[in-house]
């Protein structure tokens, strides 16, 4: 079983979600914070998407394809971001236990940062 690493800083806690707890994890995570702002850069580099609501995040389990997809816009403007092969799955909270960023590393190492507002 992968050991639970969770970072602590003074305002913020950083904890690693293991990917037996994707599923639910992210299917939650999409009930709580539905419409939410959020911008996706690619290696703290490349912005992919900037402040536009959250639809949701799904994670299909090994009979789709083992990709995480994350899904933006508005009634019938949607955007699919879909991550392949993701190893790792990070989550930041602030003090109120709000997520303030998520944080997914795919197969080949790219980084991909979601930042909620």
């Amino acid at each position: 079983m992968t050991p639970l690493i969770i970072k602590f800083n003074k305002m913020s806690i950083t904890k690693q979600i293991r990917p037996e707890n994707w599923i639910e994890r992210v299917s939650l995570f999409t009930d709580d914070n539905r419409g939410r702002l959020v911008s996706i850069t690619v290696c703290n580099s490349e912005t992919l998407i900037e402040e536009i609501p959250l639809m949701g995040i799904n994670y299909s389990s090994q009979f789709k394809g083992y990709d995480m997809v994350i899904s933006v816009g508005v009634d019938c403007m949607k955007l699919n971001h879909i991550i392949n092969a993701p190893l790792e799955l990070w989550e930041t909270q602030n003090e109120s236990g709000d997520v303030t960023s998520m944080e997914i590393i795919d197969y080949y190492n790219n980084e991909y940062i979601l930042t909620f507002c």
